[in-house]
């Protein structure tokens, strides 16, 4: 048999696929990731779909536990609803509106509050952070030397707009910042989405204005990013796990500090036949790929968790739907792992293994 009829080793497929060299450098790419987001996630009245039963959702009950105190702060002054905003008609220009109550909130992360739409959407809410954060790295200066390549016209408008606004140096630099925070988000999710589009969850990121209520005063308004995607039914990858096997080592570790093997359970949500295992296998490795791909090549971490990943259900396909990048240099690495991506690729590399195939 020739040496070009041999079949391409896994490894060579896997890099094959990073070698778009139109998506190494990033454009100016604001209309084009823009572009059918607003199509893909119009929602129409008059054609709803039935909701997704919330056993279906891939709802992780530990990140939706609050302490009692912020359980009564948020069920006296709960989130009513969020808007987006842009600058139209010359001033600011409220479209969108997302109705939230108590009950659909869904989790938490670092930076984000979710809570389910009445439609089979989710809104991320922007928490409020520090410019201190390791989040705000060099990807973050790269946003601030080119704004106008991460917002769209009428975005820079409203930030402008808003600034003329104010009075106080300080706010006008908390407005810069929750752009150039928008912005950030953006250059985020083209980084990956660049590399793994089918498994990147299509994501509309916008300025949003988030209405609290509040007792006998009036509603209490605040601007901040906010995201929103489709909600798909499907579990996250821990809630695929079966933790059975404890990982023996020497006796006090056993003992304080156990570590228990990770079992994919081929038969908890379902029966996934091998040909999916095999693709759902195929599929984490293009992940390992893409996170060695932004290591070797732009000294960035992928800051991926099982909670941000989920299978779908009924067919069983593998789905991104948060993560952030960060530098290199200012994200913590383990005792183990000195290099930090190594921790990531180890635990999906452990799921891949728990496959047997």
């Amino acid at each position: 048999m020739s040496e070009s009829n041999k079949e391409t080793p896994l490894s060579d497929k896997l890099k094959n696929l990073l070698k778009f060299e139109s998506f190494r450098n990033i454009p100016s790419f604001i209309e084009f990731l823009e572009k059918g987001l607003e199509r893909e996630l119009f929602h129409d009245p008059e054609k709803e779909k039935k909701p997704i039963p919330v056993e279906d959702l891939p709802v992780d009950l530990a990140l939706r536990q609050s302490s009692p105190l912020r359980k009564l702060y948020e069920h006296i002054f709960p989130i009513t609803h969020v808007f987006k905003t842009s600058f139209r008609y010359k001033g600011e220009f409220l479209e969108n509106f997302m109705p939230i109550t108590n009950g659909d909130y869904i989790g938490r992360g670092s930076y984000k509050f979710v809570y389910k739409l009445p439609w089979n959407q989710v809104v991320k809410v922007g928490k409020s952070k520090w410019l201190s954060d390791p989040l705000f790295g060099s990807l973050y200066k790269e946003v601030s030397k080119n704004l106008e390549k991460y917002l769209k016209p009428e975005e820079l408008q409203l930030k402008e707009f808003l600034q003329k606004k104010t009075y106080f140096e300080s706010s006008r630099e908390l407005i810069d910042f929750k752009f150039k925070r928008m912005g950030l988000e953006r250059l985020h999710y083209w980084k990956l989405k660049s590399l793994i589009p089918d498994l990147v969850m299509p994501t509309r990121f916008f300025m949003g204005i988030r209405f609290r209520s509040r007792p006998f005063l009036p509603p209490l308004v605040t601007m901040t990013p906010c995201d929103n995607q489709k909600l798909l039914a499907g579990k996250h990858l821990k809630e695929f796990i079966r933790v059975n096997e404890k990982v023996k080592k020497n006796l006090i570790e056993d003992t304080f500090f156990p570590k228990w093997k990770l079992n994919f359970d081929t038969h908890r949500f379902g029966i996934v036949t091998k040909p999916k295992l095999k693709k759902i296998a195929f599929d984490f490795h293009r992940v390992i790929e893409a996170t060695r791909h932004l290591v070797e090549e732009e000294k960035l971490i992928l800051d991926l968790h099982s909670e941000n990943i989920i299978i779908t259900i009924p067919d069983f396909e593998l789905k991104i739907f948060d993560y952030h990048v960060f530098d290199e240099h200012l994200y913590e690495p383990s005792l183990e792992n000195p290099s930090p991506e190594i921790d990531h690729i180890k635990l999906i590399e452990e799921f891949i293994s728990s496959f047997e195939l």
